[in-house]
């Protein structure tokens, strides 16, 4: 029985090794790359360069952004998926005045989404920049306007067919 134990320590050890190896191993390609990029932001920030292209200027070798769906596609069931950014907005529709904490809590209540508060922060601010949401002191409110422009153009798209 000893040394069947013995055996099996053994050969745990070996395994742990052996993965520890291959992990370095696997790493090795980007850990160039890494150095490489760190070294690079740190020149743009010393440069004075960080603020301005971090502010939106698009780099020109830059991969340019994939386009979103307009519309997501139903689930399995028939349901209409919901993006993160839908059920922010049915949220600040139900309460306006919402933090970026209570709409996460909201969104994993409601509909078992866990998002984090920065990642909401992030589709608010991209909410934002489109005039569907804005910050109300502590909080944010959705708008109006847009939405209404949104329904009237979807309504006159349905009577021309």
């Amino acid at each position: 029985m000893a040394t069947t134990y013995q055996y099996l320590l053994r050969r745990k050890a070996e395994l742990e090794t052996r993965m520890i190896e291959a992990q370095r191993r696997a790493q090795a390609p980007f850990e160039s790359e890494l150095r490489a990029i760190v070294l690079a932001l740190d020149a743009l920030k010393q440069a004075g360069m960080a603020e301005r292209l971090s502010a939106g200027e698009q780099l020109s070798f830059a991969p340019a952004p994939t386009p979103t769906p307009a519309a997501p596609t139903p689930s399995k069931r028939g349901r209409r998926g919901r993006t993160t950014r839908d059920m922010i907005l049915m949220a600040l529709a139900q309460a306006p005045g919402l933090n970026e904490a209570e709409i996460s809590r909201q969104l994993d209540h409601r509909w078992s989404r866990p998002v984090s508060p920065v990642q909401v922060g992030r589709e608010l601010e991209q909410l934002e920049v489109e005039g569907l949401a804005k910050r109300s002191g502590p909080g944010w409110i959705r708008l109006e306007r847009q939405v209404q422009d949104e329904e009237e153009g979807e309504s006159l798209s349905l009577a021309g067919h």
